[in-house]
């Protein structure tokens, strides 16, 4: 089964911008759906809480408003800061799974968050660690993804952009905050995501090049993995679940994937020459980790092109043996779908080497 070229023996670094676009282009169209230019009267960023936690953290609760006319919707975000000499690397959490409003007030009882964002973890490492609410402009749901964003700027013909692009242009509003704010430095931002989350990260690095390392954890299906050859879940199963998510040219391959122009090591290649970690469990077959692994081979041809390393390894890693030496870093450990504090202490072994010299 062919997979669509990424780059021809032809090319060279100049001109890697202008194939950059294409394949831009292409994934809107046939997978995201194109992110539209969405200009509201007026982007209002709010502070809530501003609390100390364990081991001198700082937490802040944010909130940006989006208005346009009579209409306006708003976002969450958290920051969790350690004491440390600023300007500091940042690690955010594209999220779309807790709604909570506990989570809010009482920041250091919320284990979900702690299991999914171990805060404390990165603080003690040097980081500063931001969860953002994406749910709350573009709700994860058939029913209601349409309200927030959506109402500005709706999903609207083959490639009217899904809730995977409204998600990214959210977290993409908050890398607009932390650039402006001398406490981050706005060159060491890294954007992560788990499941969906991780497509969203993947799909927003892609867009925006300020973003400085990419994280995407069991991404999946239109994450990592390659469609072609695929196990697991399928286009026909993600359009059928969640339609919302993606363009409505992507489920009309739902019975042909082969036929469709783009493939996933597009996506990963959009990240180069940023540092980028995949990652996959074992019994998570849904994800196909093998998949991943292939696509992110493929994606080292764009790396090398800009004179960076793919993965260092061209051999599927054994299970917790995380291949970390190239630019493009890859591991798969025990256990299923999720992540895992296993993952994080990879992960920081991993950006340490761009950002913390």
């Amino acid at each position: 089964m062919t997979i669509p070229k990424l780059i021809t023996t032809q090319h060279t670094p100049g001109q890697w911008e202008s194939r950059r676009s294409e394949l831009l282009a292409l994934l809107g169209t046939y997978e995201y759906g194109v992110t539209p230019e969405i200009k509201p009267d007026k982007i209002t960023y709010t502070d809530g809480l501003d609390l100390a936690l364990e081991d001198g953290i700082r937490f802040e609760s944010h909130r940006i408003f989006f208005k346009k006319g009579d209409w306006f919707c708003s976002m969450r975000f958290e920051i969790f800061s350690p004491k440390a000499v600023c300007p500091l690397p940042s690690v955010l959490l594209i999220d779309m799974f807790d709604s909570s409003p506990d989570n809010i007030a009482y920041p250091e009882l919320s284990s979900y968050t702690q299991e999914r964002l171990p805060y404390s973890f990165l603080a003690n490492r040097g980081y500063a660690t931001v969860l953002i609410h994406v749910n709350d402009i573009c709700n994860d749901s058939a029913s209601a993804y349409q309200n927030g964003i959506m109402e500005i700027a709706p999903k609207t013909g083959a490639s009217g952009w899904g809730a995977i692009g409204a998600w990214a242009w959210g977290a993409s509003r908050v890398v607009d905050y932390l650039i402006q704010d001398a406490r981050f430095d706005s060159q060491k931002i890294t954007v992560s995501g788990v499941s969906r989350g991780g497509k969203t990260s993947l799909w927003c690095a892609a867009q925006d090049t300020r973003i400085g390392a990419v994280i995407a954890t069991v991404s999946g299906c239109g994450g990592a993995s390659l469609l072609r050859e695929k196990t697991g879940e399928h286009i026909r199963d993600m359009t059928a679940n969640f339609p919302y998510w993606t363009c409505e040219n992507y489920a009309k391959y739902a019975e042909s994937e082969e036929e469709l122009p783009i493939d996933q090591h597009m996506l990963l290649a959009l990240c180069a020459p940023r540092p980028l970690y995949l990652s996959d469990a074992i019994e998570d077959e849904w994800a196909d980790p093998r998949k991943a692994f292939e696509a992110a081979l493929l994606a080292g041809q764009a790396y090398r092109l800009l004179g960076k390393n793919g993965l260092c390894s061209e051999v599927f890693p054994d299970v917790c043996q995380p291949l970390l030496d190239g630019d493009i870093a890859y591991h798969v450990r025990t256990g299923g779908h999720g992540i895992l504090h296993y993952d994080w202490e990879q992960y920081l072994r991993f950006l340490d080497r761009y950002f913390q010299n």
